[in-house]
């Protein structure tokens, strides 16, 4: 009997892939991900084949060559596992993979710089943000209203911050700092585009008083979510750093055509005490280069990864060998 395939969706492909788990005892799940990943990658490449358009071509033969192999290294003496070679098309609109990857790097970024804010500004502490507007069918002015109240509202912070007359108190005058993106779904009523945010403040933003404000900015929505960060952070971070688009809502089609109107957009944005943050632009892991490993390499065959060989190479036989062609130059 022919194996089940876990459905893919957004829930199995964010699950600890964005938390930079690298240990031995969760790779299987993090494979098993990949390889969802990569099914709906192939069926969008299949859907571009079917339905082509002039952006089309190139979008394919990006998708065609991505994530087809895979070469990990496993540090066995610290158990674990890093992605250390692989082909990526950075699509991350269209390619659920290089959205993983993507989104584990933004992660690991401002997850990093949250500890230096932690340790220098200890009264701080971070709010998960969310911000809607009403559902709609067009998706571009959707978009575009979303993305013009959000500018609104961070405009009536900084003039107030800079003591500009005429400008009111906001609750968003309590943040220190914030890292903010834009994501969009279509559950079937409507596009639904909204904005995640980590916020940073000594004291809890009100959700109730941010509400009225946004409905006022917006014109059309009230709804506003306001929640502290407690626990392991990543959590919560991870909301932001999910994906702009999410798939397991969106229909082929609709996923073509929401990366074809986003594409160039400036989804990911900073303020405060988060400004400046660099993401990597490599979608690998950083290796461990002082530590002896075993590669493994991995291809995506009957929609999962499977396993086709390992080569055991430690550190000392790179560097032995790294030596003898000097020597033989």
């Amino acid at each position: 009997m022919a194996k089940k395939k876990t459905p893919v969706n957004d829930t199995n492909l964010a699950g600890g892939s964005f938390t930079g788990v690298d240990e031995v005892s969760n790779f299987g799940d993090r494979l098993a991900r990949y390889g969802q990943a990569r099914t709906r990658a192939l069926g969008m490449l299949n859907h571009l084949r079917g339905n082509p358009t002039s952006e089309s071509p190139k979008a394919a033969a990006g998708l065609a060559g991505c994530g087809n192999y895979l070469h990990f290294r496993e540090y066995y003496t610290v158990d674990k596992v890093r992605l250390h070679n692989a082909q990526f098309c950075k699509q991350h609109l269209i390619c659920p993979l290089c959205a993983i990857r993507r989104g584990a790097k933004a992660l690991g970024a401002y997850l990093a710089r949250w500890e230096v804010i932690r340790t220098e500004r200890p009264e701080l502490r971070p709010y998960l943000v969310t911000l809607t507007v009403k559902n709609g069918d067009d998706l571009q002015e959707r978009q575009t209203h979303l993305t013009k109240s959000l500018k609104r509202l961070l405009q009536h912070r900084r003039s107030f911050n800079a003591g500009l007359r005429g400008h009111a108190y906001t609750e968003m005058c309590k943040a220190q700092g914030a890292v903010y993106t834009l994501e969009l779904t279509n559950k079937g009523n409507g596009w639904h585009p909204h904005c995640h945010m980590i916020v940073l403040a000594a004291s809890e933003p009100s959700q109730s008083a941010l509400s009225v404000e946004w409905a006022s900015i917006s014109g059309d929505s009230f709804i506003v979510d306001v929640r502290p960060i407690t626990g392991d952070p990543s959590e919560g971070f991870m909301e932001v750093f999910k994906y702009a688009v999410k798939f397991s809502d969106l229909s082929l089609a609709d996923n073509w055509h929401a990366a074809q109107l986003l594409k160039g957009k400036r989804l990911l944005g900073s303020f405060g005490l988060f400004r400046g943050v660099q993401i990597p632009e490599s979608l690998l892991d950083e290796p461990l280069d002082s530590l002896p490993f075993w590669d493994r390499f991995y291809r995506y065959m009957g929609d999962e990864y499977q396993f086709t060989g390992e080569s055991p190479k430690s550190h000392q036989y790179e560097v032995e060998k790294s030596k003898n062609l000097k020597v033989a130059k």
